[in-house]
């Protein structure tokens, strides 16, 4: 139980760190980026319609899905084939990245508000003017909720996107991709944001309803719960590539 115990723990905190480096590195480039559209709106430039009232925050919150996807994908590959040829085994290595991925998706809403804060310091910059702050009623605790609850559920996504590639290959792979838009199509309905739109094409529902915090946030756990148990079939007895 200890070795057990101590390999999870090994896999958590190595990928934690190597995803949080990443994860800096990202950050630096979203924060050099919503300085460069500061200066540009400054000047006179042209920049895209409403992205001038965001602050870093928003542009943060939405951008980081699309990297925790991705680098959900990677620990299907890299991390995954890295751990069992070292004698980590799948299941220590599925609980250890479930670990790392929660530390994460805790530590991203953390870093970035604080970072918000300072540069709203620093620029006095009204954060509750923002079109985001203003979806979540100006409430800074269901904002950090949302983000932390749906990057984490963007990370899983890719993983299974990953995982589903890593042992069945590109043909079979492919159908994993379609599974992974319906729960984000899902997930996104339940939180009102960019995909909730998809569902309007093809089911008789409308992104003018209204869900409740708790409606939201018990849907997210059925979809996290059925995507851990979804990653943990594929990778149970996974072939490991050399």
């Amino acid at each position: 139980m200890k070795k057990t115990s101590s390999a999870v723990t090994r896999v958590s905190t190595d990928m934690f760190i190597q995803q949080g480096s990443w994860a800096l590195g990202f950050l630096f480039i979203v924060l050099l980026i919503y300085i460069g559209v500061g200066i540009g709106t400054s000047v006179g430039v042209n920049v895209r319609e409403g992205i001038a009232e965001e602050d870093f925050f928003s542009i943060t919150y939405r951008s980081t899905k699309g990297f925790m996807l991705v680098i959900g994908i990677i620990s299907a590959y890299g991390f995954l084939s890295y751990y069992v040829r070292h004698g980590v085994t799948r299941k220590d290595f599925f609980n250890g990245a479930a670990v790392a991925a929660v530390y994460l998706s805790l530590a991203f809403p953390v870093v970035v508000g604080l970072g918000n804060w300072i540069i709203g310091m620093v620029t006095s910059h009204d954060a509750g003017s923002t079109p985001l702050m203003q979806e979540f009623d100006n409430s800074w605790l269901l904002m950090l909720a949302s983000y932390g609850v749906q990057i984490f559920i963007y990370y899983l996504m890719g993983w299974m996107i990953g995982s589903g590639f890593y042992r069945f290959g590109w043909i079979r792979g492919l159908g994993w991709i379609a599974v992974a838009l319906v729960l984000i199509g899902f997930m996104d309905a339940l939180w009102q944001f960019e995909l909730a739109s998809i569902w309007e094409q093809w089911l008789p529902v409308t992104t003018a309803f209204s869900v409740t915090l708790p409606v939201s946030l018990s849907g997210s756990v059925a979809v996290i719960l059925i995507t851990l148990i979804l990653i943990r079939l594929i990778t149970r007895r996974v072939t490991i590539k050399m």
